[in-house]
């Protein structure tokens, strides 16, 4: 029990939960009932469709490790960002999802983040309406209303203060379930879904222990590793998500990229004025002129937000906390400027991702520490009772005007179905109903005029582009090679394809399309991964396709036959005939778990035309049956259920620990 200045008594926590809840509902309020809202950007391009096609294929009896829709075929499941294995996201998975599913996600974990937020302030600051004001100050913040069309981003964000606080359980307490506790929540925060952000809660939660081992209690070395074995543990916890996602990284274009390259999402002075000026771009009068990705630069958390964290400094526990957290990631996210960046880019994981300026979160947690320290400095400076519910007060209208009721980043004031289902209908229409069986549609990477950039996914149509982060590089290299060697397209199995003429957008037949299966005239070897990129410039399909070296000396027959007797996402049965052992083709990106039989022995699989999909069959009259089975999914599967034992067994074992050590 807390006594505030001025006599009166609030007793329980969950009177102060419940006031966030209702502030967090009213914030999300217009996005979650009104007619004239919708999701947009990313959420609707990406999230809502994966999500929906994830829940869809289950509903269906069907686990979808690969779809041919996109891409040209794709291991749907391996992406981290479809969110899977998500605990918060079954329930709309077993209901079915809406497009306002996903404002449902970013209302829930927005108060998640609050009622984390209030837990560790209350913990520092031990007055509920201080840790009411930093709940707000972080759940409510312009990174999560700038990220609400990022929704893997804000569903792991939102747990940061409980793993901050499961560490500073076990740092007062000793307990072990505090550590299990703590396993869980990065785990939780893993198989959420989004990279970059797990690897910055994991940096902070770093910086938090190093700003205690400053500030707080003494403790041993062995006291403070918790520290690494909590991401560890989560990290083995997650394998069902992790092991699959890194196969599908290392097979992709994050592969090679190199962030000590990039010059793009950096922190700039002027964006730090939104801190206290929400409007200094334009973004909330509509007349933007800040940086292109203007999901990034809205950092507004409140107007009382920084006088308050200045007030709060005088708080030794939560003064390291906020200058570490603070400090050292503003310094990491001003980029090449400040030094700091061209150091962390080059470690390990650091070394992939961009757009520094996502790590805000952090520092707003920091900072809503720091003020719910301020909030009892100025109310213990003026005791009368009525001044926390003015700031309260003055604090939930500042968030909901500037971060909700005028934001167009929290939600698009039009519907779903002006801004993107008239358009997907319009696609499945003129695509769908031409398009002849076993073939695909070509258009422009991600093209926004068909509705949602993933559409292919939700009208069930066969393309060969997508969109997503994780696009394999060698497709990739294949995609790029067919804007010069038009030939390319032949390969890929398309037969319909979008171009413009006269600008105008006009849907063009591909006569020369070949099979999605069948059997290469001659065969060219290629020893490495540049010799076979570089042969795509000069590849005639209809004559010869491209093979590894070692499998290319055969006498190929060029009049072997194949037929598609039956084929579904990540199976097809093949009938063939040819004369000698030869090499088939098949018309879809090379990715490894692929597994080829015929009566019951196993034929290896190979890429072939640096990106498709290739096998040698025996002479004969046979059937073939490709399957697809993820390579990693499931040992994945085992660690994450051997570590979840583990877990519920340490939780068991330590349930009645008594406490050590010394409180905060």
């Amino acid at each position: 029990m807390s006594t505030a200045p001025g006599g009166q008594v609030w007793d329980s926590h969950w009177v102060w939960i419940a006031g966030l809840a209702f502030v967090t509902l009213v914030f999300f309020w217009e996005p979650l009932t009104s007619a004239q809202a919708s999701i947009q950007w990313d959420a609707a391009d990406y999230y809502y469709v994966v999500q929906k096609y994830f829940a869809d294929e289950v509903h269906s009896g069907r686990m979808p490790f690969w779809t041919p829709y996109v891409w040209s075929g794709y291991p749907f499941l391996a992406d981290p960002q479809v969110g899977a294995w998500y605990p918060l996201n079954w329930p709309f998975f077993v209901f079915g999802v809406l497009p306002r599913t996903i404002q449902f996600e970013n209302f829930v974990h927005s108060l998640v983040a609050c009622v984390g937020a209030y837990a560790l302030a209350f913990r520092f600051v031990s007055d509920k309406r201080a840790a009411a004001f930093a709940g707000m100050c972080y759940g409510l913040c312009g990174w999560f209303v700038g990220h609400s069309s990022h929704t893997t981003m804000v569903e792991a964000a939102a747990w940061l203060p409980w793993l901050l606080l499961a560490y500073l359980c076990w740092e007062a307490a000793h307990r072990g379930q505090c550590v299990v506790w703590g396993i869980l929540l990065s785990g939780l925060i893993v198989v959420a879904g989004h990279f970059q952000t797990t690897l910055y809660s994991f940096l902070a939660l770093g910086l938090f222990a190093i700003a205690r081992w400053i500030s707080g209690p003494p403790q041993k070395l062995w006291q403070r590793s918790v520290v690494l074995l909590i991401p560890v543990g989560g990290v083995f916890l997650s394998a069902i998500h992790t092991l699959p996602g890194l196969e599908l990284a290392r097979q992709s274009m994050r592969a090679t990229f190199s962030a000590i390259t990039r010059t793009e999402g950096f922190i700039h002075p002027r964006s730090l004025l939104t801190l206290i000026y929400p409007d200094s771009y334009g973004l909330l009068s509509g007349n933007y002129r800040g940086p292109s990705d203007l999901t990034q630069y809205y950092l507004y958390a409140g107007l009382l937000l920084l006088p308050l964290a200045a007030a709060g400094l005088k708080d030794r526990s939560v003064r390291w906390i906020g200058i570490l957290l603070a400090g050292f990631c503003v310094w990491y996210a001003v980029g090449h400027k400040g030094g700091l960046y061209y150091l962390i880019a080059r470690l390990p994981a650091f070394s992939s991702i961009r757009a520094p300026i996502n790590i805000w979160f952090v520092p707003t947690l920091a900072l809503a520490l720091l003020a719910a320290a301020g909030f009892v400095v100025i109310t213990r400076k003026w005791p009368a009772p009525w001044v926390p519910f003015v700031l309260l007060i003055f604090a939930a209208a500042d968030l909901f005007y500037f971060n909700s009721s005028r934001n167009p980043l929290l939600y698009a004031r039009a519907t779903f179905e002006e801004l993107y289902g008239e358009k997907e209908r319009m696609f499945e229409n003129a695509v769908g109903s031409h398009l002849p069986p076993l073939t695909r549609f070509e258009a422009p990477e991600a093209l926004p005029s068909f509705g949602p950039m993933s559409h292919p996914l939700d009208t069930r149509i066969e393309v060969s582009y997508g969109y997503g982060p994780l696009k394999l590089q060698r497709y990739l290299d294949y995609t790029s090679a067919m804007t010069r060697n038009p030939k390319l397209r032949d390969d890929l199995n398309v037969s319909r394809y979008y171009s413009v003429r006269n600008q105008q957008a006009v849907m063009d037949e591909n006569p020369t399309v070949l099979p999605r299966v069948n059997f290469p005239k001659n065969l060219i070897a290629v020893r490495t991964l540049e010799e076979s990129k570089a042969a795509l410039e000069r590849l005639d399909p209809h004559e010869s396709a491209l093979l590894p070296a070692e499998v290319s000396q055969r006498r190929q027959d060029p009049a072997a036959t194949v037929e598609v007797v039956n084929h579904e996402p990540g199976l097809y049965r093949l009938r063939y005939r040819a004369a000698t052992d030869s090499v088939l083709r098949l018309s879809m990106a090379c990715f490894p778990g692929w597994q080829a039989q015929v009566n019951g022995r196993s034929l290896p699989i190979f890429c072939v035309d640096h990106t498709l999909t290739g096998l040698v069959v025996p002479a004969g009259s046979e059937e073939v049956v490709l399957r697809y089975r993820p390579t990693y999914f499931a040992a994945g599967a085992i660690a994450t259920l051997i570590g979840l034992a583990l877990c519920a067994v340490g939780l068991f074992v330590f349930r009645g620990q008594p406490a050590a050590g010394h409180e905060t």
